[in-house]
């Protein structure tokens, strides 16, 4: 346990830029660039929804350590499951389109769910209220 607040410590460090303990969406999008070549900025916003739960538009050490438990969590996901999870957030937090029942199920099957999404479609209240059960945010 030590080991990994000590890793949460140091990736905090590394958003945190101009080390304010805040880390702002400028902070995220240089860190993203910098490690990750195509990282749009909406998913940044995304991130930033989940882990900013007070809503100020930054993340503080409590926050970042909560959403670091789900990330964690993620790294078990294969890159592709990753990616797929990004690409139907993104669309669905820029968009508010609806996802199909198959796409949602494949989304929370990544996070261990075995429910059955039996509607056509689902609106973006519902994806987030679905994926709320598998993170909390």
């Amino acid at each position: 346990m030590g080991g990994d607040a000590s890793a949460q410590r140091k990736l905090f460090q590394q958003f945190d830029s101009d080390g304010s303990g805040m880390i702002d969406k400028r902070e995220i999008a240089l860190y993203m660039k910098e490690h990750y070549r195509h990282f749009p900025l909406s998913a940044i916003e995304l991130l930033i929804n989940l882990a900013d739960k007070d809503g100020n538009g930054e993340i503080d050490k409590k926050e970042f350590g909560e959403f670091y438990k789900i990330v964690q969590a993620a790294v078990t996901v294969s890159d592709h499951n990753l990616k797929n999870i990004i690409y139907i957030a993104t669309s669905v937090a820029e968009n508010s389109t609806f996802i199909s029942g198959t796409r949602m199920e494949q989304v929370m099957k990544v996070f261990g769910g075995k429910k059955k999404y039996t509607h056509d479609s689902y609106n973006k209240a519902e994806f987030l209220e679905e994926l709320g059960r598998f993170v909390p945010f």
